[in-house]
């Protein structure tokens, strides 16, 4: 650490900031993401030695400018403040920062009014997504969502609804590129239906006598009931309902909820079928059922890839190379469920 220390300097305040560092000759303030120049490189900003402080791991400011990731900012020092939650704001403007953004300037929040706003968080956050609320409208990333900011409100990670209409928290996972702030969308998707509004995981709510689910496998399902007797959270994606199985906001009404099993991510039985992702293997024989991968299962007699049957494989020496891709019986090999020749 010390030789660390000797090329860019010492830190500014450790207890704040592993990014910011007095120049031991220079007296320069030194910019280095995490303190490590040799890969991440460093800045030599253009702060007031004697006065800059330190007010985050990556904003600090001196008498006259504020900075962020080592870069002077267009804001006004004087009202600036940035809250333990990371908002950003002035007398003037609420903004929008990514910590990973080095070298950017700081993104104002169009519309949002730096009184009132404030952080909109649920008591449990576990997928990261950044929300903020003022007296009229509600942020996701900095951008406005298209809902009455008034009653809007965060049900669970995927779904929040206002006073009129339910809203589906969706990601784009097949998105080639960008990052989870460019490829999530607030979707409104129906009226609200009427009762109690009760979150019962990260994907499912129940609202009266209705199951509303958003998740990645299915962006939004509303399953109506005339009336909920009992409800049994399996997981994120499993929700017994008065003895019926829901999976993936699909209902399931022929599953013996009694002798369910999840076996794997899409896998699932009775002692009366198997099913993968929520469609039956027809001939699949619950009792012997496995699973190999993902995609590829087996029993005492059959090889299967999702759905259906591989014709002709040896379920007793059948096996994938993770590296192609490939399964093999010895005999014959296939790739993505297709035999290969």
């Amino acid at each position: 650490m010390a030789r660390l220390f000797y090329r860019i300097g010492k830190p500014v305040d450790y207890s704040i900031s592993d990014s910011y560092y007095q120049h031991a000759w220079k007296e320069k303030i030194i910019y280095s993401p995490m303190g490590n120049w040799f890969e991440l490189g460093y800045t030599e900003m253009e702060a007031d030695p004697a006065s800059f402080k330190v007010l985050s791991r990556n904003f600090g400011k001196d008498k006259d400018f504020v900075f962020w990731n080592g870069q002077k900012q267009a804001v006004d020092p004087e009202s600036f403040t940035i809250d333990a939650s990371g908002t950003v704001k002035d007398a003037n403007h609420v903004y929008y920062n990514r910590d990973y953004d080095y070298g950017r300037k700081l993104r104002i929040i169009e519309g949002a009014d730096p009184k009132t706003y404030q952080p909109l968080v649920l008591e449990k956050e576990t997928y990261g997504q950044r929300w903020g609320k003022d007296d009229k409208a509600v942020f996701l990333y900095g951008k406005k969502v298209e809902a009455d900011g008034k009653t809007f409100v965060r049900i669970n990670q995927a779904l929040a609804m206002d006073t009129t209409h339910l809203y589906a928290i969706i990601h784009d996972y097949a998105a080639a590129s960008g990052s989870a702030e460019d490829n999530t969308s607030v979707i409104r998707k129906t009226e609200r239906p009427a009762g109690k509004v009760e979150s019962l995981n990260d994907s499912y709510a129940r609202i009266g006598n209705s199951l509303i689910l958003s998740n990645w496998k299915n962006p939004f399902s509303l399953l109506n009931f005339e009336k909920i007797d009992s409800i049994n959270i399996i997981d994120d994606r499993n929700i017994v309902i008065s003895n019926t199985l829901i999976s993936d906001g699909k209902l399931m009404p022929s599953i013996d909820v009694v002798s369910l099993v999840i076996i794997d991510r899409d896998y699932l039985k009775d002692n009366n079928a198997v099913y993968y992702d929520t469609e039956k293997i027809n001939e699949a024989d619950p009792a012997t059922f496995s699973t190999i991968n993902e995609f590829y299962a087996k029993d005492k007699q059959h090889v299967f890839y999702k759905t259906h049957i591989l014709a002709g494989a040896n379920p007793s020496t059948f096996t994938i190379n993770y590296a192609t891709g490939i399964g093999t019986d010895g005999k014959l090999s296939f790739k993505d469920g297709v035999l290969v020749k």
